[in-house]
């Protein structure tokens, strides 16, 4: 009976080993397939188009496991690309060699690049497009960042055309843009962050333009309750507000001209000013605040709000909400 209890024993002690074997093994497979699956911070990928034109395209089909993916581009990369995936940028090699074209027998496409319910960074590189072809577009919930991006975009025609549009509660961020056509629409946001210049820019649908810092824009527009501010010695030569519309300057920014209709807002704070000529139309709400307005007018607007608060108008200065403005007896 010795031996067989001995044998019982050793076939339950056995067991019990490897069960605890089977046991830890399960474990260290289930940490390591863990560890694999950690995202990543950061994957940089060369994108070599000069050979493989479709590098990039192709580069972007893929799904990556990382937070952040940085495409560094070289050569002639052919688009349009579409961008599905957070966390992704795209930027010049160092000897600036790269640049995204769309040829002409894809001009049926909408947009060079399409940004959807996706974020993404552009930097320094070139944009070539047949006509009609916009260069960058961010839609449904997207988020761009925009830095020294050239492109050749424009119309067939003179109908309204914009290089980049950001639209269905996307957001945009613009620095280092020269010369570009940029429009906000739909519950949409842009932000002018530096060193922009000569560009034009429309705001409408309930969305949002924000400059904020030493910026000049050939042309503002601003429409359906869409705003726009200029701040931090920001510059706009024409600003159009129309359809309750709003737009305000503020801390020593300027506008040139200056058209307004169909109840819309415009207001000048912290020694901000406003050079003209004036085009006022409907009712309007003027307003300067600690600021100035240069070949100002009279107008007679009964049904308009038009008045400063020690505002200087014609180099005369008005304390105290004393100018209004509506009488054709004062400046």
């Amino acid at each position: 009976m010795k031996p067989v209890k001995n044998i019982q024993l050793c076939m339950v002690a056995t067991c019990i080993f490897s069960s605890a074997s089977i046991a830890q093994v399960s474990v260290e497979q289930g940490e390591n397939s863990s560890l694999q699956q950690q995202t990543k911070a950061q994957i940089d990928i060369s994108v070599q188009c000069t050979d493989r034109p479709n590098a990039l395209r192709r580069a972007l089909n893929k799904i990556y496991n990382a937070k952040n993916v940085t495409f560094t581009i070289s050569g002639e990369c052919y688009g349009p690309i579409q961008i599905n995936q957070d966390g992704i940028s795209i930027v010049n090699d160092a000897g600036m060699s790269g640049s995204l074209r769309v040829r002409p027998n894809n001009a049926d496409a909408e947009s060079a690049i399409l940004i959807k319910s996706s974020s993404a960074k552009f930097d320094n590189f070139n944009i070539d497009v047949p006509n009609d072809v916009v260069a960058v577009t961010a839609k449904a919930n997207a988020t761009v960042e925009i830095n020294h991006i050239t492109t050749n975009a424009k119309a067939h025609s003179k109908t309204p055309f914009y290089q980049f549009i950001v639209t269905d509660n996307s957001t945009a961020y613009l620095s280092n843009q020269s010369g570009n056509s940029v429009g906000v629409y739909n519950s949409s946001y842009t932000s002018f962050v530096e060193d922009c210049d000569q560009n034009t820019v429309e705001v409408y649908d309930t969305s949002a333009g924000y400059s904020q810092s030493e910026n000049h824009f050939n042309s503002v527009q601003v429409a359906g309750n869409g705003y726009f501010l200029a701040d931090d010695e920001s510059h706009i030569s024409t600003l159009k507000i129309w359809s309750k519309g709003a737009a305000e300057i503020n801390n020593e920014s300027t506008v040139g001209e200056l058209q307004m209709g169909g109840q819309s807002l415009f207001a000048a704070y912290k020694n901000s000013a406003i050079s003209g000529p004036y085009f006022l139309w409907g009712n309007v709400v003027f307003e300067l605040e600690h600021s100035k307005a240069y070949n100002w007018k009279a107008v007679t607007k009964p049904n308009s709000i038009i008045a400063g608060n020690n505002a200087t108008v014609n180099g005369e200065f008005y304390p105290n909400w004393s100018w209004t403005g509506q009488d054709k007896k004062l400046p």
